[in-house]
């Protein structure tokens, strides 16, 4: 696997907008422009408009660059897009509230595009199965020294030859799935992640909360501190979507697969999701709202199967 970009290089590579429209072309026509009506090949560019349309020679149906990617309906340049981009493939990803002061856009903007990354990133987490050798264990989220101040969560894993995980799943259950003192997952939960996650031909081990995988574990401990140092704390409603970078990145590196391509072909190739869409009502359940340090602050916080 070639080595990460540095920024200095992805700033030479795509600090155009020139640049980032032919990146973004490559991405969503990788074997060439296909139009999504007739599946011509030929066809006009429109460069009278900030961005290109294209008219298939054939049906003279116009196709937006951007339409169909997570850029969607976005006046943002693509300079800023690709940055924050690149600033979420990076191992440690990045806050919102950092990415506005560094692409220089509003906090509710740069909250918005880093959701819309990582609603990509939940794409490419769904369109993967865990299969072969299956392990699923029960894990939380917060504070490990308050039992009422930590969110319970599934992870699973595939295991190669070498008995390491080849790739990771990490999901928040079902509310109803959850015990009433809201501490402890139902065997009903871990049959629904089977169901859901892997390839149902698999018989998974499972582990309970006494008797942990120990590299199972190990992804538990380094995605809670992820959270708590990058973001102070997450709250339930958007949890999933962050167990979901996280998740990706690693699968990334377990797979050897530069970062920032990958992540770019899937924004460029996963529906928009909107602002109202994100902030919709979900199922409640009373969860720690932010945990950090040795301290939690409560909130009636959102909890569903999918997360934010």
């Amino acid at each position: 696997m070639d080595a990460p970009m540095t920024n200095d290089e992805f700033l030479a590579a795509f600090g155009t907008e020139k640049a980032c429209i032919d990146a973004l072309h490559k991405a969503r026509w990788p074997d060439g422009f296909r139009c999504s009506a007739c599946g011509g090949a030929r066809y006009y560019e429109i460069s009278t408009r900030r961005l290109p349309l294209y008219e298939c020679a054939s049906c003279r149906l116009q196709t937006s660059l951007i339409v169909g990617t997570v850029m969607e309906g976005s006046r943002t340049p693509l300079t800023r897009w690709f940055y924050a981009i690149y600033l979420l493939s990076r191992t440690d990803g990045i806050s919102a509230l950092r990415l506005s002061g560094i692409i220089q856009v509003t906090y509710k903007t740069a909250w918005l595009m880093a959701h819309k990354i990582r609603n990509a990133m939940s794409e490419a987490d769904a369109s993967v199965l865990l299969t072969g050798n299956v392990h699923i264990d029960r894990c939380y989220y917060g504070d490990p020294t308050f039992d009422d101040a930590r969110q319970p969560l599934l992870i699973g894993a595939a295991f190669n030859d070498e008995a390491s995980p080849a790739y990771i799943k990490i999901k928040q259950p079902h509310p109803s799935h959850v015990h009433e003192n809201k501490r402890f997952i139902k065997s009903e939960g871990i049959q629904a992640f089977h169901e859901e996650h892997t390839d149902c031909c698999s018989q998974p081990e499972t582990f309970g909360y006494r008797k942990n995988h120990s590299a199972l574990s190990l992804v538990a401990r380094q995605f809670n501190a992820w959270l708590n140092l990058t973001f102070n704390g997450i709250g339930a409603k958007h949890l999933q979507r962050y167990l979901n970078e996280f998740a990706y990145r690693l699968n990334c590196s377990y797979r050897e697969v530069p970062v920032f391509q990958d992540t770019l072909a899937w924004c460029a190739n996963s529906p928009v999701v909107t602002y109202p869409e994100l902030i919709a009502f979900k199922p409640t359940l009373q969860v720690p709202w932010l945990v950090f340090g040795s301290k939690a602050r409560w909130r009636g916080a959102h909890l569903s199967r999918w997360g934010a």
